[in-house]
């Protein structure tokens, strides 16, 4: 593969990896209608277009780098390659989010008739948001040195004026008949793009789920309140929920979903910034994925299964071996192989860390004494429990709820993802 295509090849793998719309043309191009992802053709009905884009695309000077912005606030970068007829481009992309009220000013700037507000509102959904505009600015130009040398090309940053000259006349080209299919497809696209995400969660694929989530990040979420942060808080809740059923159907047990979804649900309510909502977002996929590849039941045998299901349900019933051999018609003996095979630890050890994982997350969430706390982990004797607790944490049941610091309230709640219970 020669330079010039290794250096568009890693430009178009980073734009496209970071859900931006990218595209090498070669003139004349027959898709030239679609450069603005359907705004003149499907709602603005301008005729002629094909020839018109490609009129614009053909005008376009070797050696030069253009950053263009258009009278709909869309912005575009156009490279001609050298010594070619193809067009290296990105775009539409806007820089800021229109939405609510800004989009209600631009309509009113543009003249655009009320009827066309639902599809204009859905098209800008649709329009990838950059956040910082300065990534691309400093890609396209690190790839201009690198296509034409230090000095040989120029930056000509300028607005859309062929464009903009169509404005004198796309009243007449106005849809009149109302038009749903625009919204069908933004929705259709949205949702998706969440079973995706849903799916990811489900396998416990961490990296996978962040870039789907970075993915729909690069759509603005449909303003339904007058209050953004109140919109991000509600998409918060919104895909807490959906992961919860992500982890549901990957086998964890529910017991384990609701603690992590709770505290998730508790967190929200704090937050105070967008930023706030855009990391817990990203920290509560990691979670959920952390929580499937920990407690999922898919690999382990199906008396293995019954009996942390059993274990996970009721922490104060009798978790003897005795107990789950006659519960479950099996050999206690072999029942006790099989589980420390596959689970890692013997029976009595796990059910031991379980109960006082439980506790933990007791002593940090209520305020029931010591007594009976141990009594709800199933462990009648408060003298037995508190030698217990110290074997397994380091620390007394006392001290341990004294400190309440963080790392120890997630492992209470099995929300630490590296660490298995009570470590």
């Amino acid at each position: 593969m020669k330079d010039t295509e290794i250096i568009l090849k890693f430009a178009e793998d980073l734009l496209s990896g970071n859900h931006l719309p990218v595209c090498r043309m070669t003139l004349p191009c027959p898709d030239a209608a679609r450069f603005d992802q359907g705004l003149r053709q499907d709602i603005l009905h301008i005729s002629d277009l094909e020839n018109t884009v490609n009129q614009f695309l053909e005008e376009l000077k070797p050696e030069k780098l253009y950053f263009i912005r258009d009278d709909y606030l869309c912005s575009y970068i156009f490279l001609r390659l050298p010594d070619s007829d193809e067009i290296f481009s990105c775009g539409p992309v806007v820089y800021e989010q229109i939405q609510g009220d800004r989009l209600k000013r631009l309509l009113k700037e543009l003249d655009i008739p009320e009827k066309l507000s639902g599809l204009f509102r859905d098209y800008y959904l649709n329009v990838s948001y950059v956040a910082t505009p300065l990534f691309l600015t400093n890609l396209f130009t690190l790839l201009a040195r690198r296509l034409f040398g230090e000095d040989g090309y120029e930056i000509v940053e300028t607005t859309f004026q062929e464009l903009s000259q169509w404005s004198d006349f796309y009243q007449n080209y106005f849809r009149v008949e109302e038009t749903p299919f625009l919204s069908i497809q933004m929705i259709e696209s949205r949702y998706q793009a969440e079973g995706e995400l849903i799916s990811a969660v489900q396998k416990g694929n961490e990296k996978k789920a962040l870039d789907l989530l970075t993915r729909q990040a690069s759509h603005i979420i449909p303003e339904r309140l007058t209050s953004h942060l109140r919109d991000q808080m509600d998409y918060c809740i919104t895909l807490n929920t959906l992961l919860r059923k992500a982890a549901e159907i990957a086998g964890v047990h529910p017991i384990h979903i609701d603690s992590l979804s709770n505290q998730n649900v508790k967190t929200i309510e704090t937050l105070s910034s967008i930023e706030q909502c855009a990391a817990f977002q990203r920290e509560c996929v990691q979670n959920y994925c952390r929580l499937v590849r920990r407690y999922t039941l898919g690999n382990y045998s199906s008396l293995t299964q019954k009996v942390l299901t059993y274990i996970s349900t009721d922490l104060s019933a009798d978790l003897s071996l005795k107990n789950f051999s006659d519960l479950l018609s099996v050999n206690a003996s072999y029942l006790s192989t099989l589980f420390k095979k596959e689970v890692g630890v013997p029976l009595t050890e796990y059910v031991n860390r379980s109960r006082i994982r439980h506790a933990q997350a007791l002593l940090l969430g209520t305020d029931l004494p010591i007594k009976t706390i141990a009594q709800q982990c199933g462990i009648a004797d408060i003298y037995y429990f508190s030698r217990l607790f110290k074997r397994i944490t380091g620390t007394t049941p006392k001290a341990f709820r004294e400190s309440k610091n963080t790392a120890k309230y997630q492992a209470a709640l099995g929300t630490s993802p590296d660490k298995g219970p009570c470590a």
